[in-house]
């Protein structure tokens, strides 16, 4: 096995490690998921929501068993010790290209829908100042993201919440279909709204990072996957109810439009709106800087150096994404890359590679063990055969 030599200063808490996981996910294609939802499924779109929630729950249980069986080694040593060198080193080469245009792709996204709001201001001008700002931040590591996102995704994931509740509530007819039209259409929804937790494999990254306690922490993939789709959800109808089915299919950034929905019902639920804004921007910047980190760790295990000299990675990274982002000439360029590359590469990335690695290294009866006192990583990890 390959061996790191790195000094973790300390663990993450069992709070940090769900929101840090929880910061990974969901920016892609949550501002104009209800589209995709309605484009594909029509009026089955809300069975294919809740379809992607049971996906969202098993892609959270493999993950977890995941970390468990391989406490104390990043996402890329798990490949490595279940596949061997030859076999992973092109795979997580993949992964990495994949990850680099899904976090631009993602901040395109974002810079796109709050553009309306600084009309004046050049996009790339905007996801230059947030790459700027995310380098800042992944410069300090895991322990200050754990730090931040502690703070940031509690409050925007209780902004959100809020916000869409109150929008929800302001609906004029509350009428959903509760009998599916067609399991096709439904099914076929659910298939492109998968992207919706493309990056939730920074779990993998972070399995060295917090302590692994029995039958305890296996349940922190999970319980960021069920915050994040009770946001996703309430969102939707959100929408659904204010604007419509075919209003939903017609408009662009749908969770935008529908934030726009509260400016006229009065100055705190306006202010709230608002927040959403700035708390969102601040989100996307840990997101980035999440990111940032992960592929940054990532690029050091595929060179085989020691995650200590993640910082030299982060600089070329973020320039990859931002060049990324100003790729984009127009959103329809964006959807059309996101069907037809991004949708595929979701199940192939968040489903059937760890289900894979998972099942392989139960066979070959492969795992890591973690001593309870924290120690240099090499001494901390040990390899068995069962």
């Amino acid at each position: 096995m390959r061996q790191a030599a790195t000094q973790r200063r300390e663990y993450l808490s069992w709070f940090q490690t769900v929101e840090l996981g929880s910061s990974s996910f969901l920016p892609l294609a949550f501002w104009v998921f209800p589209r995709i939802a309605v484009e594909h499924a029509g009026m089955d779109a809300q069975w294919s929501v809740f379809l992607v929630i049971v996906g969202a729950i098993a892609i959270a249980l493999i993950h977890g068993a995941l970390n468990e069986r391989f406490p104390a080694v990043t996402g890329a040593d798990m490949h490595v010790l279940t596949y061997g060198k030859w076999l992973s080193i092109p795979v997580l080469i993949a992964y990495e290209a994949v990850y680099v245009f899904f976090v631009g792709m993602s901040l395109f996204y974002f810079v796109a829908s709050i553009q309306p709001f600084y009309a004046m201001t050049p996009r790339w001008v905007m996801a230059g100042a947030l790459c700027l700002i995310a380098i800042r931040m992944s410069w300090h590591g895991v322990e200050s993201l754990g730090r931040v996102s502690a703070i940031v995704h509690p409050l925007t994931w209780f902004g959100v919440i809020s916000v869409f509740t109150v929008i929800m509530l302001q609906a004029k007819w509350f009428w959903i279909p509760h009998t599916v039209t067609s399991w096709h259409d439904t099914f076929r929804g659910a298939y492109y709204l998968l992207p919706l937790g493309l990056g939730f494999n920074l779990f993998l990254i972070l399995s060295p990072y917090y302590e692994h306690k029995k039958n305890r922490s296996i349940w922190y993939p999970m319980i960021s996957a069920v915050a994040g789709m009770m946001a996703v959800v309430i969102a939707f109808f959100a929408v659904i109810l204010n604007i419509g089915w075919e209003g939903a299919r017609e408009v662009t950034f749908t969770i935008q439009y529908a934030l726009q929905l509260i400016r006229m019902q009065g100055w705190i639920v306006e202010r709230l709106g608002i927040l959403i804004i700035i708390f969102a921007t601040a989100y996307t910047v840990l997101f980035v800087s999440t990111h940032l980190w992960g592929i940054s760790i990532l690029t050091c295990r595929i060179l085989n150096q020691s995650t200590d000299g993640y910082k030299r990675f982060i600089i070329p990274i973020a320039i990859a994404i931002f060049s990324v982002t100003v790729w984009f000439t127009d959103t329809q360029q964006a959807f059309k890359i996101l069907d037809k590359w991004l949708v595929p590469i979701s199940w192939i990335l968040l489903l059937i590679i760890p289900l894979m690695t998972y099942l392989c290294a139960a066979i070959r009866g492969v795992r890591t063990e973690q001593l309870p006192v924290p120690k240099p990583y090499e001494s901390r990890v040990k390899t068995s055969k069962r």
